[in-house]
C-alpha cells in the first residue's frame, strides 16, 4: 500500500478510507508517516469541502458526509483485538479535522451572531431564553410531526422516518457517556443518570437502543432498507451529532445540541405513537418512543436545571457556545424533516392515469 499511495489516492477519498481496513500493522505506522501521502489525502479533502460547499455539488456533499460517517463508524465501533497494532487514528484524524472544519463553517455561518449573543448571565434566565429560541424556530414545532404524521400520517411515513432517524438514536448512549469524561458534580449526575435510563436501568431487556431495535423491526426497517431510503440531510445531522460529542472543544455546543434534542423528544414521539396505534402496528414497536414521551421530559428538564443553568452561572461565555449547538440542532433537524416532508408528500400525491378513447 505505502508503495503506490499515488494509486490508492486516485481512487478517491471513500475508498482510501476503505483501503486502510486491508493495511497490515507496517503498512499503516509507514503511511502514517508518509507526510507526502498525508499532504496529498488533505488537498483531496479540502477540494472535496469546496465542491461540496462553496461550488454547490450535491455528489460531493454527499460523498463528503459519507467519509465523515465511515469514520465516526470506526470511532463508535467496538474494540478487535486483530487491530491492537493497526494504528489508522493519525490519518483518520487528519480527514476528520479537514471535513469537520468545512461542515461547521458551513452550519455557523448559518447563525446570525445576535440570535447567539445578549442572552441573560443567569443560568435560570438563560434558561428560560433558550426555551423561546427553540420555541421560535420552525423545528421547534415541525409540521412533518405535528402536521403530516400526526394527522394523516401513513405507515410508510413511518418507516421512513425510522430509517433517519438511526443518524442518532443508536448510539445516544454512547455519547452521553463519552459527554461524561471530564465533568463533575451535579452535571456529571444529571449526563450520567441520563446515561443509566438508556441503559434500561440496568434491565437488558429495556436497553434502549435495544427497544430501537425492535421498533425498526417492527416497521420493516431493516439495515437494506435503511441504506436505501437514508437521506443526506439525516446523515448531515448525524454527523454533526458525532462531531460534537467527539470533539472536547465542542463540548459546550454539545449541551445545547442534545438538550434541545431532549426538549423536543416528548412532543415528536407523542406524534409518532399516535401514528403507530392509528394504523394498529405491533405494540412491541412503539415501547421506545412511548417511554421517552416521560423519560425526556425529565431529562430537558434535568438538563436544563442542572447542566445548562450552572455552566452559564459559572461563566456566561458558555451561553454563546451552547446556543450555538441548540441552533445547529435545530437548524438540520428542520432540513432533514422538510426533505422527509417532501419526500412523504410527493409519494401521498394520486397518481392520474390518461386513458385512451
Amino acid at each position: 500500500m505505502c508503495t503506490n499511495w499515488n494509486n490508492l489516492l486516485s481512487t478517491g477519498l471513500l475508498a482510501t478510507l476503505r483501503a486502510l481496513d486491508k493495511g497490515t500493522a507496517d503498512e499503516l505506522t509507514l503511511l502514517s508517516e508518509n507526510y507526502s501521502f498525508r499532504g496529498e489525502l488533505a488537498g483531496i479533502c479540502r477540494s472535496l469541502a469546496v465542491r461540496a460547499y462553496k461550488d454547490g455539488e450535491r455528489s460531493a456533499l454527499a460523498e463528503l458526509h459519507a467519509a465523515l460517517a465511515l469514520v465516526y463508524e470506526r470511532d463508535f465501533s467496538g474494540a478487535r483485538v486483530t487491530d491492537a497494532d493497526h494504528e489508522r487514528q493519525p490519518i483518520l484524524r487528519d480527514v476528520a479535522a479537514l471535513l469537520e472544519r468545512a461542515v461547521l463553517g458551513r452550519e455557523l455561518s448559518r447563525i446570525s451572531e445576535s440570535s447567539v449573543t445578549g442572552h441573560p448571565t443567569s443560568g435560570t434566565e438563560y434558561v428560560r431564553w433558550l426555551k423561546k429560541m427553540v420555541g421560535e424556530h420552525p423545528a421547534g414545532w415541525h409540521p412533518f410531526y405535528h402536521q403530516h404524521l400526526a394527522k394523516h400520517g401513513s405507515r410508510e411515513d413511518l418507516r421512513l422516518l425510522l430509517a433517519q432517524e438511526t443518524n442518532l438514536d443508536p448510539r445516544f448512549d454512547d455519547i452521553l457517556a463519552l459527554m461524561q469524561i471530564g465533568r463533575h458534580g451535579g452535571e456529571k449526575l444529571e449526563i450520567a443518570a441520563n446515561y443509566w435510563d438508556e441503559m434500561g436501568n440496568g434491565d437488558p431487556a429495556q436497553v434502549h437502543t435495544k427497544l430501537f431495535g425492535e421498533a425498526l423491526a417492527a416497521i420493516g426497517a431493516d439495515p437494506d432498507f435503511v441504506r436505501a431510503t437514508f437521506l443526506l440531510e439525516a446523515g448531515v445531522s448525524g454527523n454533526i451529532s458525532a462531531c460534537l460529542a467527539l470533539s472536547r472543544r465542542h463540548y459546550y455546543k454539545a449541551v445545547g445540541y442534545f438538550g434541545v434534542t431532549e426538549y423536543l423528544a416528548p412532543r415528536r414521539f407523542r406524534c409518532v405513537v399516535d401514528a403507530w396505534r392509528r394504523h394498529d402496528l405491533d405494540e412491541v414497536g412503539i415501547v421506545y418512543h412511548e417511554l421517552h414521551i416521560g423519560v425526556d421530559a425529565g431529562h430537558a428538564a434535568g438538563w436544563f436545571k442542572n447542566v445548562v443553568g450552572p455552566l452559564v452561572d459559572a461563566d456566561p461565555r458558555i451561553g454563546r457556545e451552547i446556543a450555538l449547538g441548540a441552533m445547529m440542532r435545530l437548524n438540520t433537524s428542520q432540513d432533514y424533516l422538510d426533505a422527509l416532508l417532501k419526500r412523504s408528500s410527493a409519494s401521498a400525491k394520486p397518481t392520474t392515469t390518461s386513458v385512451t378513447v
